[in-house]
């Protein structure tokens, strides 16, 4: 899968998957979906009530939809929420109304003038996600992590209150990150107490010579603690998008 770094103004570099055609179109079709099943809904609603004068303007949100939803919903509609992808500014700043309207603008030529066809060529064409909607507003559409990710990836979960202890886990990256996990993930499955202890100490030496970290705390609980700062860290950048 290809990826799209997301650099915020912590300085702290996000690695994400960029979101697949196949999740966009399929989110694309959840949301007709839902669209077309609430023109459904008031279509006998209006025949069974007879209100005319009214029908036109409670369809009028269908038009609004995808802006309104990625406005309002930290860029994502449900098809977008259901498939676990959202629409993110590319430069890492947060998304803003400006960009959800030129997305919402571009919509209306490329999904539904085009049938999505010109939208499709384009995020094949492009390489980062982005359709000319995107181009235009500055955005890409990224896959979220899911829990079946989180097991071997650089992310867990941390409580938000949580405090980081070294912030020196930014100099690492996601590939150091996994590697750490994979190291406690073996260690605590392993009976080799020698071996396991070796390795512990040299993955914890690698992390010292990169971060420049000096802590009196035990291998073990010292790896733990830097993965777990670096996730804290990466959350609160997060939170800026």
């Amino acid at each position: 899968m290809e990826t799209f770094h997301l650099q915020t103004s912590q300085n702290v570099s996000l690695e994400h998957t960029l979101a697949s055609v196949g999740d966009r179109i399929l989110a694309t079709l959840l949301d007709f979906l839902f669209m077309g099943s609430y023109a459904l809904i008031l279509t006998i609603i209006q025949n069974a009530a007879a209100f005319p004068n009214t029908f036109f303007w409670l369809l009028l949100p269908l038009l609004f939809y995808h802006l309104l939803f990625e406005l309002f919903f930290n860029g994502q509609s449900p098809g977008k929420k259901i498939m676990g992808i959202r629409v993110l500014k590319a430069d890492g700043g947060r998304l803003s109304p400006g960009a959800c309207i030129i997305r919402w603008i571009f919509r209306l030529i490329e999904l539904t003038v085009t049938s999505g066809s010109l939208a499709l060529a384009t995020i094949i064409l492009n390489g980062k996600g982005q359709r000319l909607g995107d181009l235009a507003a500055g955005t890409t559409v990224l896959k979220l992590p899911g829990k079946k990710m989180l097991e071997h990836s650089a992310w867990q979960e941390v409580e938000a209150d949580y405090s980081p202890r070294f912030t020196q886990a930014e100099l690492l990256n996601d590939g150091d990150i996994r590697t750490i996990r994979e190291v406690l993930r073996h260690t605590s499955k392993s009976t080799k107490q020698l071996s396991n202890e070796e390795l512990l100490r040299k993955t914890r030496k690698a992390v010292a010579e990169k971060t420049g970290i000096n802590t009196d705390l035990g291998d073990l609980e010292f790896l733990h603690t830097v993965v777990k700062d670096y996730n804290a860290l990466f959350q609160q950048a997060y939170a800026e998008i």
